[in-house]
């Protein structure tokens, strides 16, 4: 009896160390995980993102990301289509403005909880706004943009201005007396003019305006359309003094070109564009300034802040190895006290990353010395409202686009476009 209770014993121990030794091979095999990533840097970007995802590829055999670059407008159409298709993304680069639709989809996992601690504490208020919904962060903010005032020094110096506008009366009156046409009412300089061609581009400025009036387009819990409160009706009062039937400037020149050609003195932008404006205006960017968005009486202080962050798929089979790998290029340090995402931010697009750590380390500081532009909208950033991010968002901004397109087109009044898009906007928000 005994003999055979140790034989049974050591077969089992056998079998045992058998199925140790396959599990752990096969255990090994597991632990090789390639973490495909979706974002819009693509071209020149992607190249400036590839050696941060090498260095991280060099130091985690086992934890492979691989990235798969698209362009901006197919972005948001490519996650949703791999998606339905089960072809997920384990981590992907939002738009925050995308943010309910991708969540009402159930693309996006929540966060972990050191995620969302480390995201409250190291970033501003606008960020962590922009990078949640209902409240809860969803992911780290990456790329976080303030809206200012492009101006033109030599065309302000030369209809007799030494500093930018403080009011709107003031951008009015300035931008007329820079206005110069030839002999056949042909513009040679405008004074001032908003960019076009898209509902964002449009919007944006109109958000940051308004903000300069104290208003948001949505109340703070996005249940409720205020594109008709007082501030929304002066700030399309505004906007029909510029373009329109009784417009001071001509809509047929879009600044998104004609700034750069030193065409137009005066134009909202993100501080992004400061980094474009270089590339082509080269030794006249000399001539370009920044100041905070002019305001109804000179005194408030107002702008947006949208934001881009990254977020890992609630399908992803693979969430705490991406958790660990956005860990990493979000929170750790990697050269000069920076972060991975904020050395790569500075490098690629010239702009700042808004963690805390990366603000304060050396080479954002001197950047700030350096750079009066930059530090215009870095600033911004400590009273910028966030662009808020309703499931119905996307719709919500082109209905606000259409609005003011019409009201400069002579079909509605300032009234009427701000009766017509708070009616649509809050059909939008009961959807």
């Amino acid at each position: 009896m005994k003999k055979t209770f140790i034989a049974v014993l050591a077969l089992i121990l056998m079998i045992a160390t058998a199925a140790c030794g396959g599990n752990k091979e096969t255990g090994a095999k597991k632990g090789k995980v390639t973490l495909a990533l979706l974002s819009h840097y693509a071209g020149s970007n992607e190249e400036k993102l590839k050696p941060y995802i090498d260095e991280w590829n060099k130091a985690n055999p086992d934890i492979q990301v691989k990235l798969t670059p698209v362009e901006f407008e197919q972005l948001l159409p490519t996650i949703m289509s791999k998606q339905t298709a089960g072809q997920v993304a384990d981590i992907v680069h939002v738009y925050a403005l995308w943010g309910g639709q991708l969540i009402k989809n159930k693309v996006l996992a929540d966060a972990p909880d050191d995620v969302v601690t480390d995201v409250k504490a190291n970033y501003p208020d606008a960020a962590v706004r922009g990078a949640s919904l209902n409240g809860k962060v969803f992911g780290y903010p990456t790329e976080v943009q303030t809206y200012g005032l492009f101006y033109n020094k030599k065309l302000l110096k030369e209809a007799g201005f030494d500093n930018p506008p403080a009011t709107w009366d003031e951008l009015l009156a300035m931008a007329e007396k820079i206005n110069r046409k030839d002999g056949s009412g042909k513009t040679l300089v405008q004074g001032f003019g908003f960019q076009r061609s898209y509902a964002g581009i449009v919007d944006q400025p109109f958000m940051a305006l308004m903000a300069t009036a104290g208003g948001t387009l949505l109340s703070e819990d996005l249940t409720t359309a205020q594109a008709n409160s007082d501030a929304a009706k002066k700030t399309l009062e505004l906007y029909s003094k510029i373009y329109g039937n009784n417009g001071i400037s001509d809509i047929g020149i879009n600044p998104t070109k004609a700034f750069g050609t030193e065409q137009v003195a005066m134009t909202v932008g993100a501080g992004w564009w400061a980094g474009s404006l270089k590339t082509l205006m080269k030794e006249n960017f000399a001539n370009v300034g920044a100041a905070p968005l002019p305001s109804p009486d000179g005194t408030a202080q107002g702008s947006l802040a949208y934001t881009w962050a990254w977020g890992v798929n609630s399908k992803s089979k693979h969430q705490e190895e991406a958790w660990k790998f956005l860990k990493w290029f979000n929170t750790e340090a990697f050269k000069d006290g920076m972060t991975a995402e904020g050395s790569f931010l500075l490098d690629a697009f010239n702009s700042i990353s808004t963690r805390k750590s990366d603000l304060e380390s050396a080479p954002i500081q001197e950047k700030l010395k350096t750079d009066p532009i930059m530090k215009v909208f870095t600033d911004a950033l400590d009273y910028a409202v966030h662009e808020q991010n309703p499931p119905t968002g996307s719709e919500i901004q082109n209905i606000l686009y259409r609005e003011i397109e019409n009201m400069w087109a002579g079909k509605t009044t300032p009234e009427e476009a701000a009766e017509n898009a708070n009616r649509d906007i809050q059909a939008k928000l009961g959807e």
